[in-house]
């Protein structure tokens, strides 16, 4: 009898030691910050790579998001909600005439994140990979451009699925968490595609107010159809953001 309760002792023990140790392993963190974002690929360029359908013209922005992470045994999960505004503004080719374009984008990001633990240091390096779904919206402006007519247009909203990959670092401030990020995000992964809906009644402006990231089929029969490419729209992100505990 007196073995059987040194067992339910040392059972007990291990249930209670573990549990502290799980318990001790979870944590939750919510927080906002503001970013700088860069465009990559086809998604820089100029307004005149804009106007013959070859990138989009655009030019670094600022971007404003919400953050949470979940802590969890030995991985961390986070959440991103993100706004961000790219804008370019320039010459069109052989005309003398001027293109604002600008494009705003909602991102929503799941992913995980893998933390470098560092004993006794207020700094936890972190690696994150995420998925996303963006939402683009926008405008674009011609004045004095052959081929269009002047005024401005709104962008017809459209929405793709992102992926991306990022480097970090948080610092421990007393209560609080500094949170520094580099992220790459492929914002058109999934989803490409060339629609045209009917905006303005003329040919080649509607060509502008859709996304049209993928080929044009009719490009190089049709006049007004001058898209002959898919386009990749990707950005690099930089982040600061204020992570408080829970």
């Amino acid at each position: 009898m007196k073995k059987n309760n040194i067992h339910y002792f040392a059972a007990a023990l291990f249930v209670l030691i573990f549990s502290y140790q799980t318990n001790a392993q979870i944590s939750f963190q919510i927080g906002g910050g503001l970013g700088y974002s860069a465009p990559a690929g086809d998604y820089g360029g100029t307004t005149a790579d804009f106007y013959n359908g070859e990138k989009y013209g655009m030019e670094s922005g600022i971007n404003f998001h919400a953050k949470a992470r979940l802590g969890l045994l030995f991985i961390n999960a986070f959440g991103e909600v993100g706004y961000t505004t790219f804008s370019g503004e320039g010459d069109a080719p052989n005309s003398g005439g001027t293109i604002k374009n600008s494009q705003k984008i909602v991102s929503m990001k799941v992913g995980p994140e893998f933390a470098m633990n560092i004993p006794l240091s207020p700094i936890t390096p972190y690696l994150q990979g995420f998925v996303a779904v963006n939402t683009i919206s926008g405008s674009v402006d011609f004045q004095g451009v052959t081929g269009v007519p002047s005024g401005e247009v709104d962008l017809t909203s459209a929405t793709r699925i992102g992926l991306g990959a990022g480097i970090g670092a948080v610092f421990s401030l007393g209560g609080i968490k500094l949170d520094a990020n580099i992220q790459y995000h492929l914002i058109n992964m999934g989803g490409k595609e060339y629609k045209i809906e009917t905006v303005t009644s003329h040919t080649r402006l509607d060509q502008y107010t859709n996304l049209n990231d993928a080929e044009d089929p009719s490009a190089g029969t049709l006049t007004d159809h001058f898209i002959a490419d898919s386009r990749n729209m990707s950005a690099i992100e930089f982040k600061l953001t204020l992570m408080f505990g829970l």
